[in-house]
This record gives structure tokens, C-alpha cells and sequence, in this order.
């Protein structure tokens, strides 16, 4: 259920622990459009569940696995009758992950692993995710630890896979280039995440990273499948999306406090990117019920 609902905004309210929630879910209740600085993770585990992300009806059968990613707009339909597992988790839990902020960009808005498929990532991840409900339902001494372990072993196997990609690293490359290009992207991607506020060039990344400026270009593409603009326009309204949640902050203000000098071009590149515009995520007229069909 969503407690916590401004407009399309829901903050997330934590119970049993301050970061992670667990929901074991049976309601035939249709939840309309919203989005949280959190990260969602959906399994249905009797009947399915569909998730609505933008013109995407997105149909999750028993034991398939989404998660969303922070700052995506989506919704809910369930069926009649059913069971599934929500979690939601914040992801200032992984704040002391270097590499975290970098996965983030990385991902798509939403990942889907399909139970029918029984791949090795998806049984790993479905086997933690279960384990981490149970360890959130138990409650015993230290569950905290054990969940927020499990969380982080969930990632780590989804970063590696997702760095380790065939078609990002090259086939042609030697295992050595391969490794070196992984250290120098990702500890270029930490620096750009550092300085994003900054007026960052490609020449000044690309000197940082110790490749020349056309090489650098080819790698980091190769590597982020962005550009290394499309990267920093990202991270910025990454940090735009998540000030939007804080009702103070006029637009104006989080467009400047996420690095743009110019509300036109950060109206224009939020919508680029999300798919909506700033104010659309603020104006509590955009509720509408999913169910109804009623925008």
C-alpha cells in the first residue's frame, strides 16, 4: 500500500528498519502512477502482476523479478487474487559503494529476470531476494546486518555481469585492456559523479583519465553506452530528481543546484531524460487512477 502519496510523489516510510521495507502483498488494489528517490523490487510469487512504466504494460509472471530504479514514474495493476513481495530500499544504504553511484547510470530504468529463462543471475538473485524477506520477517538479532549484506551481494552480482559484458568491453581486446579500461572508466565515472556541478569539459575527463581525447571518447562510449555528456547530463538530473522530492526547492532552485546554468536547458534535458518535465513530477494534477483509465 502507499501510506505516503503528494501528487505522484510517495515518500517511502521505513518500518521495521530505517532503509529497507518488505511487503508481503495480497491486495487486489491497483496503485496509481508514482515515483520514489528508492529503489522498488517487485516479485509476484502467486498470480501475476503487471507494472505500468510509461506506454509499457509490463506483465510479471509467478517468480519473475523487476527492479526499478530510483526516480522512475510507474504503476501497479493487480489481478483479482494473488501474492507478491515488495521492497523497497533507500539507496543512501550503498552511499559508502564508490562504484554504486556508477551501476546506478549503468542500469536501465527497469530490469526485468524471467523466472522461465532460469538463468544463473536470475536464480542467484531470486534465492537473495527471498532469503532477505525471510530475514526481514524473522527479525531476529542482527537482521538488520544480514539484509543490508544481501542487498549488497544482489548488486555486486549484477555489476560484475553488467561490467563484464561482451558487447561493452570488446572481444578484441586482451583481458589486461579489458581490466584497465574497467579501472579507468569507473574511476572516471567517480570523478565526473564528484565534480557533476562543475563545468566539465570532455578534453579535462579525458586528460583525468590518461587517455587521449578520441580515445577516450570511443572507450567511455563503448563502456557506459552514452556519451561522456550523456553521462554528465544524467548524473545531473539524477540529482534534480531527487531534490524534486524536497516540496522547499523551487525548480529554478534544483536546476541550479544539480549543475545547470540555465532553467530552458534543464527543462529540456530532464524531459530527455525522463520522460516528463520537472513540473509534471511536482503537480499533484497528474495523480490519476490506473485502474480507471482516468488521467
Amino acid at each position: 500500500m502507499i501510506k505516503n502519496l503528494n501528487g505522484i510523489h510517495e515518500t517511502i516510510q521505513y518500518e521495521v528498519l530505517p532503509q529497507v521495507r518488505v511487503y508481503p502483498n495480497k491486495e487486489y488494489e491497483h496503485y496509481p502512477v508514482h515515483w520514489h528517490v528508492g529503489i522498488e523490487v517487485i516479485i509476484p510469487i502467486k498470480n501475476h502482476y503487471t507494472l505500468v512504466v510509461g506506454n509499457e504494460r509490463i506483465v510479471l509472471q509467478e517468480n519473475d523479478i523487476a527492479i526499478i530504479n530510483t526516480g522512475v514514474i510507474h504503476g501497479l495493476e493487480a489481478p483479482p487474487t494473488g501474492r507478491r513481495f515488495i521492497i523497497q530500499f533507500d539507496i543512501a544504504l550503498f552511499n559508502i559503494l564508490k562504484e554504486f553511484e556508477t551501476l546506478l547510470f549503468m542500469m536501465p530504468s527497469t530490469m526485468i529476470f524471467r523466472a522461465n529463462d532460469n538463468t544463473e543471475i536470475y536464480r542467484i538473485v531470486y534465492e537473495k531476494f527471498l532469503a532477505l524477506a525471510k530475514e526481514y520477517d524473522d527479525n531476529k538479532a542482527f537482521s538488520e546486518a544480514f539484509i543490508y549484506a544481501k542487498l549488497i551481494e544482489i548488486y555486486g552480482e549484477i555489476a560484475r555481469r553488467e561490467l563484464y559484458r561482451k558487447e561493452r568491453l570488446g572481444e578484441s581486446n586482451t583481458q589486461a585492456k579489458q581490466q584497465d579500461h574497467i579501472e579507468t572508466m569507473l574511476r572516471t565515472c567517480e570523478y565526473i559523479n564528484n565534480h557533476y556541478m562543475e563545468s566539465l569539459k570532455l578534453e579535462q575527463v579525458a586528460a583525468i583519465s590518461g587517455f587521449s581525447k578520441y580515445h577516450f571518447t570511443r572507450v567511455f562510449k563503448q563502456f557506459m553506452n552514452m556519451t561522456f555528456y550523456e553521462y554528465l547530463n544524467q548524473r545531473r538530473i539524477k540529482q534534480a530528481t531527487l531534490l524534486l522530492s524536497n516540496e522547499g526547492m523551487s525548480i529554478t532552485e534544483v536546476a541550479l543546484d544539480s549543475g545547470f546554468k540555465s532553467i530552458s536547458t534543464f527543462n529540456r534535458t530532464f524531459k530527455e531524460i525522463n520522460g516528463r518535465s520537472p513540473s509534471f513530477y511536482r503537480d499533484k494534477k497528474n495523480f490519476y487512477d490506473i485502474g480507471n483509465g482516468k488521467s
